[in-house]
């Protein structure tokens, strides 16, 4: 074959390239715009209400999680108790919420693993385990309570 005359197998390697940037320009083109507009939306937050907005879309206040932050630390294994509402799955919202929020402690599947229980609208008393300390968010039930240090 002359220099210079594309085989088959590079006609098709090169049509391949082209639908393969088509489809990405299509796609990537809707994928810029939402994130366009999520910047738009969240530039004006403050750096607060940027780390809040996304776990308060989902039910769970961001204040109550920054209650609970200013009581964690590095190495913490957090077991959330929350009071089960008719209708929602708050208590998995927590679990979601929590896991990001309160980074780097990690979530506690039992309390048995836990080195701290937060409580939403639930009593700790109830769960039978002696705390180390224990803190309440004003008159709210809301809690923090250890049980070790990590």
């Amino acid at each position: 074959m002359p220099a210079g005359v594309p085989t088959a197998a590079a006609s098709l390697a090169a049509a391949a390239t082209v639908l393969a940037l088509a489809s990405a320009l299509h796609s990537g083109g809707h994928v810029w715009r939402e994130l366009e507009n999520e910047r738009r939306a969240f530039a004006p937050l403050s750096t607060d209400e940027r780390r809040r907005t996304p776990v308060e879309r989902i039910g769970v206040p961001g204040a109550v999680l920054d209650f609970y932050a200013a009581y964690i630390v590095p190495g913490d294994r957090v077991y959330f108790q929350v009071r089960p509402e008719r209708g929602l799955d708050l208590s998995a919202a927590f679990d979601t919420a929590g896991r990001f929020y309160l980074l780097p402690a990690v979530e506690a599947d039992t309390v048995a693993d836990a080195t701290v229980v937060v409580s939403y609208r639930e009593d700790p008393r109830l769960l039978h385990v002696g705390f180390v300390t224990q803190t309440r968010d004003g008159r709210l039930p809301v809690y923090v309570s250890r049980i070790s240090s990590p």
